[in-house]
């Protein structure tokens, strides 16, 4: 399964323009200009387009000084008139995985896209393979670096968007201890891109591995990928996400038991029901809520991060860089990890996870619901904690203004567990608001 070239131009665009709303933000050229001649920008605002001879000669002066990038530019000439420039464009950093030529073939739309709304882009291929050989090259001392660039691109751009996934998802594998070293400059770039708020998306595409490292079929790997990117647009998927958010709603304990022996609690005191439905509306971003995955389906939160007590079993955790772990075992105490296991080496991928990052790696970070029924499990965690019929727990980071929480961290880790037909229940202040996977109350419609 594959999009036609006519999906990916209208997928391109309603991402451009709906999901995302990527454009023009006010000229912060005018607050300037209007500082040194506040009368005359004034006057300049309320006409908007003017002719060369519209003024005397002294202000004919400021106007060409308006015209200097520095002020935006706050006046453009084109063919004989002045234009008043009250918008820029957005600038917009877009990273995408090299090696999948229709996932190339998207991101040039959505450049086409951007462009077209007056955006500016800077797009940067990436892949698996030279992130792998680019930590083995590179002296140990180097990994603990964060070059200034780093840190002025963070605070500069509009949109961080990424675009793919991983080709390699043991690509860390031996190089674990120069992966620690980079830790806490991944930690302080989150902490400047949470301080400047800005807009990002992980829109995930079924980048091809090597069959060792596919979990169903490539052909259902695709299919599913795709059709969870679909669905994420139903309205199925925006009732499902409303209906379980005024379950949750004023609720301060949530509890969650299955017929394995999973019995935890955690504290939803004070803090906001989140929605992801595939569209960053001005009502998230003033919430605060300015971050989407694609594929989505989902209500979550950040719980009260010391609240997390008790034993919970998961089905599916996929860890950047590191593998895949099938059943693993967690035990919380007040919001931390304090024990865990998993079958063959999943206990040792873990263990090398928690040693190579920093910070609040091992605190409770977020409770959520899938609510997308086309996503199956794949071993593709943007699409597995998306299924209908699972929540999904992380620890680590969840300090953005996504979350609102208080972790600090270098990760966000998120652990998928199968509800459905597993005897799976969420009490919300001991009301039952799932059972066995579903939701209580709900109606699909016909």
């Amino acid at each position: 399964m594959s999009f036609t070239d006519k999906e990916l131009r209208l997928m391109a665009k309603n991402f451009v323009e709906k999901s995302m709303r990527i454009g023009t933000k006010p000229n912060p050229g005018i607050e300037k200009a209007k500082k040194k001649y506040p009368k005359l920008v004034s006057k300049l605002l309320k006409k908007k387009v003017f002719s060369k001879f519209s003024f005397d000669e002294k202000e004919e002066k400021i106007i060409q000084e308006l015209k200097d990038p520095d002020y935006g530019p706050l006046i453009v000439e084109w063919k004989g008139k002045y234009y008043v420039k009250t918008t820029i464009g957005h600038t917009v950093r877009l990273l995408y995985s090299d090696t999948d030529p229709e996932c190339k073939k998207f991101v040039q739309y959505i450049k086409e896209e951007c462009w077209k709304r007056g955006a500016h882009v800077l797009d940067i291929p990436t892949n698996t393979f030279d992130s792998r050989k680019h930590l083995e090259l590179i002296p140990f001392d180097v990994a603990a670096e964060l070059p200034e660039t780093s840190k002025l691109m963070a605070k500069a751009y509009d949109f961080r968007i990424f675009i793919g996934g991983d080709e390699d998802i043991n690509w860390t594998r031996g190089l674990e201890d120069k992966l620690k070293l980079s830790a806490p400059a991944t930690q302080k770039i989150r902490d400047i891109l949470d301080k400047y708020k800005v807009n990002w998306c992980l829109f995930g595409w079924p980048i091809m591995r090597k069959k060792d490292q596919l979990f169903v079929s490539p052909e259902k790997y695709k299919k599913v990928f795709f059709e969870s990117i679909k669905e994420t647009f139903s309205p199925t998927v925006k009732r499902l996400c409303d209906h379980y958010k005024k379950l949750l709603q004023g609720a301060e304990e949530i509890r969650i038991t299955a017929n394995d022996g999973t019995d935890m609690t955690l504290s939803i005191k004070g803090r906001k029901i989140k929605v992801a439905d595939g569209i960053m509306s001005e009502e998230d971003v003033r919430n605060g809520d300015n971050g989407l995955n694609i594929p989505d389906g989902e209500v979550y939160f950040a719980p009260v991060e010391d609240s997390g007590n008790g034993y919970i079993k998961f089905d599916y955790t996929t860890i950047h860089g590191f593998g895949f772990i099938k059943d693993l075992e967690l035990k919380f105490e007040k919001g931390k990890v304090v024990w865990f296991n998993a079958p063959g080496n999943g206990k040792k991928i873990f263990q090398k996870f928690l040693d190579t990052n920093t910070g609040d790696k091992d605190k409770l970070a977020e409770f959520a619901i899938g609510t997308n029924p086309k996503a199956q499990f794949i071993g593709e965690t943007i699409v597995d904690e998306k299924i209908f019929g699972t929540i999904h727990i992380a620890i680590g980071n969840n300090s953005g203004p996504g979350f609102g929480g208080k972790n600090k961290a270098s990760s966000h880790q998120d652990m998928i567990k199968v509800m459905r037909g597993k005897g799976g229940n969420v009490y919300a202040d001991g009301k039952l608001i799932m059972k066995d996977g579903l939701p209580v109350g709900f109606k699909f419609s016909k």
